[in-house]
C-alpha cells in the first residue's frame, strides 16, 4: 500500500512543523511553507508505487521534487525550514522499501507524544510568540496518525476496497471540518452561550436540589433527636427549596458563595459528595482505558492470530482429525507461527497473517507459508468446514516449511 507507506513521513513532517510552530519559528516564513509538506507527500507517495518494479532506481526519480519544494517554499525562512524534511526524504526512501506494520506505527505515535510535551514545556518557558501557529500542523498530525493506525490494523485486501476507503476519508473530513468551525468565532460564541445555558438552567437547579435534600434530611435527623430526648437539638424550620439566584454575577462565583452560606455539616456533604463522584468518574475512565488496551493488545484487524502464548492445544490425533478436521488445520498453522518465533522471526500478537507471511517470506519456503496461509484463513475466518484433504495439504506444507 503505498499510502501506508507515505502517511508516516508525512506525520513526521507534520509534526516537525507542528512543533516549530509552537516555538514561534514559523512566523518569519511565507504562506507557500504548507505546500511543502504536501508536495514531499505525493513524492513518497510516488517512491512507494515504484518500488518492486524491477527497477531499483525508478524509486529515486520522485526526488526530483525536492527542488520545487525550494521553490515553493517562498524565502530564505521557509527554505531553511524546510531542509531537514527535504533531507528526510531521501533517508526515508532508502531505510523503507515498505509500510510499516501496526506495532511500528503505534510505537512511533507513543514515542512521539514526548516530542509534543517537549515542544510544549519550551513553548510556555520562553513565551514564544504566535505559538498558536503550530497547532494546526498538530492538528493534521494527530488527524492523519489515527487513521494510518486504523489503516494498518486492517488486511490489505480489505484496506483495498472502496468502503474501507471512504469510511476513511470521510471520518477525517469530518475532523477537520470540526477543527475549522471550532476555529470559528461565532461557533465558540455559541457553544460558550450554550454552556452558560447549561450551567444556569440546569446546574443550579439540579445542586438546588442537591442542597435542599440535604438540609431536608439534616431537618429529619434534627427532629429525631429532638424527640428521642436529646437537649440542644433544635430542628428549625422546613427547609423550602429555592430557585437558582439570578443576576449579571458569573454562575461560577454565584455558586460558589452559595456554597459559602451553606452550614458546615451541608459544606463538608457537599464536598465529600463531590470527592467520591470524581473519584468514581476517575476509575470509570482508568477501567475503560484499561480494557480498551487490553484488547488493542490481543488482536489486529479483523484477523485473530492462534494465542501461542496460551497452553497448547491437544494434538489432533487420528480420531479427532475424522471428527474435527478444522482443528487439525488450526494446529498446522499454529505449529509453523511457532517455529517462525523459533528461530527469530517476527509473529507480534497485532500481526495478521499477511503481515506475518510478509515479514517472514524472505527467510523460510514462502511458497509453503502461502499455501498454508490459504489452507487456513477461509477454515478459521470463513465459516468453511475443513476436510481431511485439506489436513494433509496443511501437514505437507508445515513439514516443507520446516525443512526450509
Amino acid at each position: 500500500m503505498s499510502l501506508a507507506y507515505a502517511l508516516p513521513f508525512f506525520c513526521d513532517a507534520m509534526l516537525y512543523f507542528g512543533a516549530l510552530g509552537c516555538l514561534g519559528l514559523l512566523r518569519f516564513c511565507a504562506a507557500g511553507l504548507v505546500w511543502v509538506p504536501v508536495m514531499l507527500l505525493a513524492a513518497c507517495w510516488l517512491s512507494g508505487r515504484l518500488t518492486g518494479r524491477g527497477r531499483p532506481y525508478l524509486r529515486w526519480l520522485p526526488m526530483a521534487a525536492i527542488v520545487p519544494c525550494m521553490i515553493v517554499a517562498g524565502n530564505t525562512a521557509g527554505r531553511l525550514v524546510s531542509l531537514p524534511m527535504l533531507v528526510y526524504l531521501p533517508l526515508y526512501v532508502y531505510n523503507n522499501r515498505r509500510a510499516p506494520d501496526y506495532d511500528y506505527a503505534a510505537d512511533r505515535f507513543r514515542h512521539s507524544l514526548i516530542v509534543f510535551g517537549l515542544a510544549l514545556l519550551v513553548a510556555l518557558l520562553i513565551q514564544a510568540e504566535r505559538w498558536k501557529d503550530g497547532l494546526p500542523w498538530l492538528f493534521m498530525y494527530f488527524t492523519l496518525s489515527m487513521a494510518l493506525l486504523r489503516l494498518l490494523r486492517h488486511d490489505d485486501r480489505v484496506a483495498r476496497t472502496f468502503r474501507f476507503r471512504a469510511i476513511n476519508l470521510g471520518g477525517v473530513a469530518l475532523v477537520c471540518a470540526a477543527g475549522f468551525g471550532l476555529s470559528q468565532p461565532q461557533i465558540v460564541a455559541a457553544l460558550r452561550a450554550g454552556w452558560q445555558w447549561f450551567l444556569d438552567n440546569v446546574v443550579l437547579n439540579v445542586l438546588a436540589l442537591v442542597m435542599y435534600v440535604l438540609q431536608l434530611v439534616l431537618y429529619l435527623v434534627a427532629r429525631l433527636m429532638a424527640w428521642l430526648g436529646f437537649t440542644g437539638m433544635g430542628a428549625g424550620e422546613l427547609p423550602q427549596l429555592a430557585a437558582p439566584m439570578a443576576g449579571d454575577q458569573p454562575t461560577v462565583a454565584r455558586a460558589a458563595e452559595d456554597l459559602r452560606a451553606f452550614p458546615p455539616v451541608v459544606r463538608f456533604l457537599l464536598q465529600a459528595a463531590g470527592i467520591a463522584a470524581l473519584a468514581a468518574l476517575t476509575f470509570v475512565i482508568l477501567r475503560a482505558l484499561s480494557r480498551r488496551v487490553a484488547r488493542s493488545d490481543a488482536s489486529s484487524g479483523e484477523e485473530q492470530r492462534e494465542a501461542l502464548d496460551d497452553a497448547a492445544p491437544e494434538g489432533p490425533g487420528r480420531i479427532r482429525l475424522r471428527r474435527a478436521p478444522e482443528d487439525g488445520v488450526r494446529q498446522q498453522y499454529r505449529r509453523a507461527l511457532l517455529l517462525l518465533r523459533a528461530r527469530g522471526g517476527r509473529v507480534a500478537p497485532t500481526m495478521n497473517t499477511l503481515q506475518i507471511h510478509e515479514e517472514n517470506a524472505a527467510a523460510v519456503d514462502a511458497d509453503a507459508l502461502a499455501e498454508l496461509r490459504e489452507i487456513y484463513l477461509p477454515v478459521r475466518y470463513g465459516g468453511r468446514g475443513a476436510s481431511r484433504e485439506d489436513v494433509r495439504r496443511a501437514k505437507d506444507a508445515y513439514e516443507r516449511l520446516r525443512k526450509s
